[in-house]
C-alpha cells in the first residue's frame, strides 16, 4: 500500500516526465542559485552554453531594493537539485515531508483514540483519495505550495493530541513545522490567522492540544517573524539594498474599491506615498489596468502602473502598504471587510489544477527570471503535459464533484454525535478551518487564484476518507463516554 501510495502521488511527475513550474519558479532558481554560489561556486558552463551575466550572477537588480516574498530555503532547495541535474528530486522531498507530517499525526491521533487500524492504513488510504484530486500536481510543482497543507496538518493534529505527543515528535513536529510555515508568506499570514483559533480551542476545551498548541503557534509565528528580519540584516549586509515586498495588499485594496474610493478622497498628498500609485494608475484609461496581478506586474503603457513608477515610489508604496491597509480599514470598515470576505468566499470557489501546468509562455519566463545559464533547462522543454491541456476542464468537473462530497462528508461526521473519536472531529475541523483561513489569507491578500485554493483542496478527500476509515461501529455510536 506504501508502495502505491508513493506511485499515485508522483503520478503527475510520472507522466510529465518532469516537474511542474510556474512562472515565479524562475526567480527561486535564480535567488538560490546566488545564495549557493557563496557556498559553492557554480560550475563552468558547458560548450553552447551561454553564461549568465555579471549582473544576474550577482543577483543585481536597476534600484536599491531586493525583492522579499521569496523564501531563500525553498530557492536553496531548488537549486541544489538543479545544481545535480536531477529537479524531479523536488517533488520527491515534497512527497517525503508530507507523509512524514502525515505519519507524526496519525500516531497522534491513534495514540489518543485508538482505532485497531494500522498505521500503513491510517496513512496511505486517505493520501490515495487525495490522489484523485489535486495532491499530484501539487506534489510535482517546483513552488512551496505543498507545504502550506503540510503546516495545516501539524496544527491541526496538535491541536487535536497534543497531550499525547512524546519528545522525539516534538522535535519532528517543531521542525518541520518551521520549515513549512518559512517557505511563503502567506504562511505565515495563515499561521497567525490560526493563532487565536488555537487559543479559542484551548479555552472551550476542545481537543487535546490545548495550551501546548498555543504555544507551538506562538512558536512558528514568531521563529518565521524572525527568520524574516535575518533574512533582511542579511540581505542588506551582503549587497547593501533594502528588502521590500510587493504591494499585494495595496492592490487588493484599489481593485476591491475601498482602497480607490480612499486615494480618489485623499490624493494628491505629500504625506501618503501611495497617491504616487493613484497618479500612475491614471495614465492610461484601459479598464483591464485595474486588476491586481496588472498594478503589480505589467510593464506596458495601457496596462502598467506601479512598474512604471520610479524605483523611489515603487520602494515607498511598498513600504507603505501596511500603513495603506490600517487608513482604508479605519476610513472604510464595513467596505474592507466585506471585499475581504467576498474574495475569501470566491477562493474557496476557485481550485482549478491550470496554473500548476505551464505553456510556453510561463516556461520561457521562467528561463528568462532564473538568470541561470541559457540551455540549462532541457527539462522543462520536454514535458508532456504543457503540449495539451484540454483535459484540464473536465478534470476540473471530476475534481470539484469529489470535493463537494468530501465536503459534505467531512461536515456530516463532525456534527453527527457519536460517529468518529473527538480527537478526529476536532483534527477535521481543524482542516477545514485551515482551509477557510488559506482562503482569506490568498484571496484577501493576494487576490483569487486557482493555485491558491487547489492546493489546500486535496486536505477534503484526505479527512473524508481518515473520517471513513475511523467511523465507530455501529454498536458504539451512542457511546461518548471513553472519548477523552
Amino acid at each position: 500500500m506504501l508502495a502505491a501510495t508513493v506511485i499515485a502521488c508522483l503520478t503527475v511527475l510520472t507522466i510529465n516526465r518532469g516537474p511542474l513550474v510556474y512562472f515565479d519558479t524562475g526567480s527561486y532558481f535564480r535567488q538560490g542559485n546566488i545564495a549557493l554560489s557563496m557556498i559553492l561556486p557554480a560550475p563552468a558552463p558547458q560548450d553552447g552554453i551561454a553564461a549568465q551575466s555579471p549582473g544576474a550572477a550577482a543577483g543585481k537588480d536597476d534600484d536599491e531594493t531586493a525583492g522579499g516574498s521569496r523564501s531563500i530555503v525553498y530557492a536553496l532547495l531548488v537549486a541544489a537539485f538543479w545544481r545535480v541535474d536531477a529537479l524531479g528530486g523536488v517533488a520527491v522531498v515534497q512527497l517525503a515531508l508530507l507523509m512524514l507530517a502525515v505519519w507524526l499525526a496519525m500516531r497522534l491521533l491513534e495514540r489518543s483514540a485508538p482505532t485497531g487500524r494500522t498505521p500503513i492504513v491510517l496513512i496511505t488510504l486517505p493520501l490515495l483519495a487525495a490522489a484523485t484530486t489535486s495532491l499530484p500536481f501539487y506534489v510535482a510543482y517546483i513552488m512551496p505550495d505543498i507545504f502550506t497543507s503540510v503546516m495545516l496538518i501539524l496544527i491541526a493534529a496538535v491541536v487535536a493530541s497534543g497531550r499525547q505527543i512524546q519528545i522525539g515528535e516534538v522535535l519532528a513536529i517543531f521542525a518541520l513545522g518551521l520549515f513549512a510555515v518559512v517557505l511563503h508568506p502567506s504562511h505565515l499570514g495563515i499561521a497567525v490567522l490560526m493563532f487565536p483559533l488555537t487559543v479559542l480551542a484551548a479555552v472551550l476545551r476542545i481537543g487535546q492540544g490545548r495550551w501546548l498548541a498555543v504555544g507551538f503557534m506562538i512558536f512558528l509565528s514568531g521563529l518565521a517573524m524572525a527568520e524574516r528580519k535575518v533574512f533582511e540584516v542579511a540581505v542588506e549586509t551582503a549587497t547593501q539594498k533594502e528588502v521590500v515586498y510587493t504591494p499585494h495588499i495595496t492592490a487588493r485594496l484599489i481593485v476591491d474599491g475601498p482602497g480607490m474610493a480612499y486615494l480618489d478622497d485623499v490624493c494628491p498628498s505629500s504625506e501618503l506615498a501611495t497617491c504616487a500609485l493613484h497618479e500612475a494608475l491614471s495614465w492610461s484609461d484601459d479598464p483591464y489596468r485595474l486588476t491586481a496581478s496588472h498594478i503589480i506586474f505589467e510593464r506596458s503603457e495601457n496596462l502598467g502602473s506601479f512598474r512604471l513608477m520610479t524605483a523611489e515610489d515603487q520602494q515607498a508604496v511598498a513600504f507603505e502598504q501596511r500603513d495603506f491597509f490600517l487608513r482604508v480599514l479605519a476610513a472604510r470598515p464595513i467596505g474592507t471587510v466585506l471585499a475581504l470576505a467576498g474574495n475569501a468566499t470566491e477562493q474557496l470557489l476557485t481550485n482549478s489544477v491550470v496554473m500548476t501546468i505551464p505553456n510556453e509562455v510561463v516556461v520561457s519566463n521562467v528561463k528568462s527570471l532564473s538568470g541561470l545559464p541559457e540551455g540549462q533547462f532541457d527539462v522543462l522543454d520536454d514535458t508532456v503535459l504543457t503540449a495539451d491541456q484540454g483535459w484540464i476542464g473536465p478534470l476540473d468537473t471530476v475534481h470539484a464533484v469529489i470535493y463537494l462530497i468530501s465536503a459534505v462528508i467531512v461536515v456530516g461526521l463532525i456534527i453527527w454525535p457519536g460517529q468518529v473519536a473527538t480527537a478526529f472531529r476536532v483534527f477535521a475541523l481543524f482542516l477545514l478551518l485551515g482551509i477557510a483561513v488559506n482562503a482569506l489569507v490568498c484571496g484577501g491578500v493576494s487576490q483569487p487564484a486557482p493555485r491558491y485554493g487547489a492546493r489546500v483542496m486535496w486536505l477534503l478527500p484526505f479527512a473524508a476518507t481518515l473520517l471513513l476509515l475511523v467511523r465507530r461501529p455501529k454498536a458504539l455510536r451512542s457511546v461518548s463516554a471513553e472519548d477523552p
